[in-house]
């Protein structure tokens, strides 16, 4: 361990992460509210938790360890308490010949070491992780150690089916099926009656699970949801939205709810919301280093357009604002509308569509125009009326950033002329375009090497691809071999010859030729590569992109790391 440590704010402004002008900031909010300097960066959004922990790790020569998904033998956990865990923000993880593993964001702490010690007589080695991380880790996996969340279920679900005259609530019940889908990472409960049963799936990194299912005597359950979302409970015949706000684990969700009618009943999807959803990096996306710098280039030209595409749920939103935060916000100002806001950020001015005052998208933007902003955040592209106003904007020396629904980044172009933008006003102010989706990751507990088949070499494109590797299933991934997940992306760089074209309204296919001349990298590749380091798997990549590849580079044309595409 380094005995030699430089203050956080030093540390971060000598990586470069950070300027003096954001330390000096901070130490003024400092002097109001007595948080700590870190505490006020990350509020601020001037750095993440990841940034801080990765360069506190560095400086102290201990390794980052992030610790979502773990799972320490429960005689590990058993060596401390819940309390004293959250008391001093540690995690044991493990213990190997008289030392024992923690997890902790204060690593330098000889006070922590001594306590760790005193309690359980192993010496301790630590990994670096990030606060955030750490507090929500003690508490899920003290909580479900204590409440066999699954067998909890169990044992509700058959008192209520006895339960004949319905005397029993069933809040004990939903509160339980939310806090297995918070377990297992989910982002929506799909509860969906058939013909004798009614089943509870998840979406867990993108793709319907099945978890249970319930008797069909429980499908009051849908009335119980309905009164919670502040719903019409009468009203069986017609699509109904709502919502409501829930505590889940020391944690506060946002609960938004939608249901539709079917021939075997009411079908609802509850969206788990976080409230602290906080805004990630460009490295924790999963950008390739050599293509971070290419991202952050777009987001900070002093004009023009720029745009993410891709599918609903592929986390535009998210690198929205992971680029947004490559801007200097002290020296920036940025106005944002949105439906609805995702993530706050303190030095953003953000707004949300209200259609019913008639504060709508456009307008916002006509109405930004009288704030004199450098910066102008539009949720998403979606009429004529929108996309007139934001190009218009872009063309009158304002960076706009968006986000439109297509399948690719050439896409885009013909998308925006559908829409009615005049194509010389196109060319002349759209930065780029990035077309994204997200991939499941190989879990890193079950990772294993194996042979590719001649059909897989042939599918990623590389005859001499000898290894790649897949999840075997273990109790960290539900037996799915997957984690968490990954960006693929293609990133077009809008040149001037790109721009002529456009101007000249060419082809689509024409346009993404000239592109692929001048070192456009498609989707496919970066997802080809990525299975190739082992980060995710070719089943992955045909789930998300299809079985067939859908962008070749011409003959005699070489693909090139995104990061070599300059405009000329």
């Amino acid at each position: 361990m380094s005995t030699t440590s430089k203050p956080l704010g030093q540390l971060l402004k000598d990586q470069k992460i950070i300027g003096e002008e954001h330390i000096c900031f901070a130490v003024h909010e400092q002097k109001i509210t007595g948080e700590k300097l870190g505490e006020i960066l990350v509020r601020l959004g001037f750095v993440t938790e990841y940034d801080i922990a990765v360069a506190v790790a560095d400086q102290a020569g201990v390794p980052y360890l992030d610790v979502e998904g773990l799972l320490p033998p429960e005689e590990v956990l058993s060596l401390f308490n819940k309390s004293l865990c959250l008391k001093h923000i540690f995690l044991p993880i493990g213990t190997n010949k008289g030392l024992i593993h923690v997890a902790s964001p204060e690593v330098s702490n000889p006070e922590l070491n001594q306590l760790i010690t005193r309690h359980c007589s192993l010496k301790p080695t630590f990994y670096l992780s990030e606060k955030t991380k750490t507090v929500n880790a003690i508490n899920k996996l003290y909580y479900f150690a204590e409440n066999p969340i699954e067998s909890l279920i169990e044992k509700e679900v058959k008192l209520l089916s006895q339960d004949v005259e319905g005397a029993r609530d069933l809040d004990k019940l939903v509160r339980y099926i939310m806090e297995l889908a918070v377990k297992m990472r989910a982002t929506d409960i799909h509860i969906r009656p058939i013909e004798r049963s009614t089943n509870i799936s998840f979406r867990i990194d993108g793709v319907l699970t099945s978890v249970l299912s319930l008797p069909p005597e429980l499908l009051r359950v849908v009335s119980l949801i309905k009164t919670k979302a502040e719903m019409d409970i009468a009203e069986q015949r017609l699509p109904q939205d709502g919502g409501f706000s829930t505590e889940i684990l020391n944690g506060t969700y946002d609960v938004r709810v939608s249901t539709i009618v079917s021939p075997q009943g009411e079908n609802l999807v509850l969206r788990l919301l976080p409230k602290e959803n906080s805004v990630v990096g460009l490295h924790q996306l999963g950008f390739l280093e050599d293509d971070i710098e290419t991202v952050k280039r777009m987001f900070n030209e002093p004009y023009g357009i720029v745009l993410i595409t891709g599918p609903t749920g592929s986390g535009k939103s998210t690198t929205l604002y992971a680029g947004v935060r490559t801007l200097n916000l002290l020296k920036k100002n940025v106005v944002t509308v949105e439906d609805p806001i995702e993530y706050k950020i303190p030095l953003l001015r953000q707004t949300q569509v209200n259609e019913k005052a008639g504060y709508t998208f456009a307008g916002a933007i006509r109405h930004f125009l009288r704030h004199d902003p450098d910066v102008i955040l539009v949720g998403e592209v979606r009429d004529s009326d929108t996309a007139a106003t934001a190009v218009s904007a872009s063309a009158t020396g304002h960076l706009v950033l968006s986000t439109l629904h297509t399948n690719d980044a050439v896409g885009a172009i013909p998308r925006l002329r559908d829409l009615g933008v005049n194509p010389f006003m196109l060319a002349d102010s759209l930065v780029g375009v990035m077309s994204q989706r997200l991939v499941r990751k190989i879990c890193t507990n079950c990772k294993g090497p194996y042979n590719p088949s001649p059909r897989e070499k042939v599918y990623l494109g590389d005859p001499s691809i000898q290894v790649l590797y897949k999840g075997k299933g273990c109790n960290v991934c539900q037996g799915t071999g997957y984690f968490g997940r990954t960006l693929v992306y293609e990133i077009l760089v809008v040149n001037h010859n790109l721009a002529r074209l456009i101007s000249q309204k060419a082809d689509p296919g024409l346009i993404a030729q000239r592109a692929r001349k001048e070192g456009f990298a498609d989707i496919f590749s970066v997802a080809a590569l990525k299975a190739k380091q082992g980060v995710t798997t070719t089943e992955e990549i045909k789930r998300n992109l299809g079985q067939i590849r859908q962008a070749q580079p011409e003959a005699g044309h070489d693909m090139k790391p995104i990061s070599q595409v300059r405009a000329v």
